[in-house]
């Protein structure tokens, strides 16, 4: 499940005095305003309302993300500090006469919408509850429908329920708005797998794999395997073999690609490259669904 970004709090960092010149009637207000890295944020608005009159003053930060007004009253305000995008805050501060007010601000980003219905969903599913999963995410995408990730978390609840239609009409909305995202594209290709639609699972695995193809990534190097089994349920042997050597050549005890290369050699007659395959998939990776396929396998393959 991913994590949607932008959820932090925001930081008031600090809010000095210093000594200005003594004569001074009124009250001096100045500061800096910057962003979650510490980067000097422009166009900010700082507004200051006075508690007493209502009367209120509106500053606005410079490219270096400083503000700085002179000749305030010297009392109590409320203090805003805004700028779209960013989690604004609030606060009250009081002028003295003769002292300068020092104020520095970092802005958070602002809370995607939908976050909290997110967080609901991920508990939902974390704690199998995927048909209550499925409608919290529904909800966060009402409020963020342009979030892919919102989407592909929506798909896998929907798998959940085994509701494959609906998820792969989500996996397909998340590929719409992130084509470049290979993650989905391979998920969006195992889904299609599950249908059947072989021709579609192909052309979404060989996309992702077009954005990433490095197989040393354990991500990658399942889509190839995935890829190359579509290869071999569609008849394409030679195309399954080359597949599945290149996972292997990346990652030798892949055990996908390892059963993999165990059915290409049933395939061609030769058994005991199969069996002596078979054998490795169930001793390396035990209680995984590839040793529970090799198993049956090896059972027929000794009872010959």
């Amino acid at each position: 499940m991913m994590r949607l970004p932008g959820l932090v709090a925001v930081v008031l960092l600090s809010a000095g005095v210093t000594p200005a010149v003594a004569q001074m009637e009124l009250g001096v207000i100045k500061g800096q305003v910057v962003d979650d890295a510490g980067q000097p944020l422009a166009g900010v608005t700082i507004k200051l309302v006075n508690i007493d009159r209502g009367r209120e003053v509106v500053l606005t930060t410079g490219k270096d993300g400083r503000f700085y007004r002179r000749g305030l009253q010297a009392v109590e305000y409320e203090m805003s500090v805004a700028k779209d995008g960013y989690q604004p805050v609030a606060d009250r501060v009081k002028l003295v006469a003769g002292t300068d007010r020092n104020f520095d601000f970092k802005l958070a980003k602002a809370a995607a919408g939908g976050a909290k219905e997110f967080e609901a969903g991920v508990a939902a599913f974390n704690a199998g509850n995927f048909d209550q999963a499925a409608t919290q995410f529904q909800a966060a995408i009402a409020q963020a429908p342009t979030v892919a990730p919102l989407h592909v978390n929506l798909a896998l609840a929907y798998l959940g329920m085994k509701r494959t239609a609906d998820a792969v009409t989500s996996l397909e909305k998340a590929a719409a708005l992130a084509p470049a995202d290979p993650s989905i594209q391979f998920q969006l290709g195992s889904v299609y797998v599950d249908q059947q639609a072989y021709d579609k699972a192909v052309a979404a695995l060989e996309k992702g794999l077009s954005l990433k193809g490095d197989l040393a990534d354990p991500l990658a190097a399942d889509a190839a395997s995935t890829l190359g089994a579509v290869h071999f349920a569609q008849g394409r042997v030679a195309d399954a073999d080359a597949q599945f050597q290149r996972v292997l050549a990346a990652s030798p005890r892949h055990a996908g690609a390892t059963l993999g290369m165990a059915k290409v050699h049933f395939s061609k007659g030769d058994a005991a490259k199969a069996l002596e395959l078979f054998d490795r998939v169930v001793a390396e990776h035990p209680g995984t669904p590839e040793a529970t396929q090799a198993a049956t396998f090896i059972k027929e393959l000794r009872k010959g």
